[in-house]
């Protein structure tokens, strides 16, 4: 009842924003050969909510979906942790946390991750870079979640999101269990990856010079994030980079929520310890999760 409610909800939320008119047979077809698992979880979705194939697979495949809004986000990568925010507007987001024996991570549109750990250790999360470029694709909560269904290291997630039809422009930040880590700089036309030896960090804009021209116009909010991290050399361990991520006085922590850019969460992964720590937005208090136990 509590699923067929939320998806009601969504639906309802998301048509006053965006038309769907997707071909239904194409969503089953790209679904079925890129991550058959996830079309499985839709079907149980529609049996459980009752709705229409159509408007479930139109809403929650993530599959040539209208445009989407703006989102903003901030990581930090080591080879012992991941440290990220998530900026965007608590109007349509999902405000859920879910674990589904595979998968622990932030949801959108129920069945798309927004970040998440997967049973093997892998971490992914996703930025916005720019919309300017739109084409028909994965949008990016569902490329987040394909990858963490289908693949167990960043070597494996790398090669995916080659291969992948992107909607659009997105880095992909990438830690695994082995203390391998990376950013995969991805648009419609081409993707590149971002490596550097010690920490990297991720904002809404691409850092290499082969992918510099995808970038919008204005990229000054991602320049000062970078830059606050860049000048935090005293941080050295987790639970001070979480801390200091969570902060409402943090520079990496934003309000502007009726421009669709204010911090909703921050979220550290440890694949080593394959434990997660979540702060919702100004709460200051932590939830952790063991996946060793759960």
């Amino acid at each position: 009842m509590k699923q067929s409610t939320a998806v009601q909800t969504q639906f309802k939320e998301l048509q006053k924003i965006y038309s769907f008119q997707q071909n239904i047979d194409e969503v089953k077809e790209v679904l079925n050969a890129y991550c058959p698992a996830l079309l499985e979880e839709l079907q149980g979705i529609m049996d459980g909510s009752g709705f229409p194939e159509a408007e479930i697979l139109r809403l929650l495949a993530g599959y040539d979906m209208p445009q989407l809004a703006e989102l903003g986000c901030t990581s930090l990568i080591t080879s012992d942790f991941y440290v990220r925010n998530y900026d965007f507007s608590p109007k349509v987001y999902d405000g859920l946390f879910i674990k589904n024996g595979i998968i622990y991570g932030n949801a959108q549109f129920l069945v798309g991750r927004l970040d998440g750990m997967n049973r093997n250790g892998l971490v992914v999360g996703l930025h916005f870079v720019n919309n300017e470029f739109y084409k028909k694709g994965f949008v990016c909560s569902t490329i987040v979640r394909i990858v963490l269904e289908m693949c167990k290291d960043v070597e494996e997630a790398v090669q995916l999101l080659k291969k992948l039809p992107h909607a659009a422009c997105y880095n992909y930040s990438l830690l695994d269990q082995k203390g391998n880590f990376a950013v995969v700089e991805s648009s419609p036309e081409q993707v590149h990856i971002l490596t550097r030896p010690n920490e990297l960090a991720c904002v809404n804009k691409f850092q290499t010079e082969k992918m510099e021209s995808f970038n919008r116009k204005w990229v000054g909010s991602s320049d000062d994030r970078l830059a606050a991290l860049e000048k935090n050399s005293s941080l050295q361990t987790l639970d001070e980079f979480h801390e200091w991520f969570s902060k409402t006085d943090s520079p990496l922590f934003y309000t502007d929520y009726d421009q669709f850019f204010g911090t909703l969460y921050t979220v550290s992964y440890v694949p080593n310890e394959m434990k997660i720590l979540l702060t919702a937005a100004g709460s200051g208090e932590r939830r952790s999760f063991d996946m060793k136990i759960d």
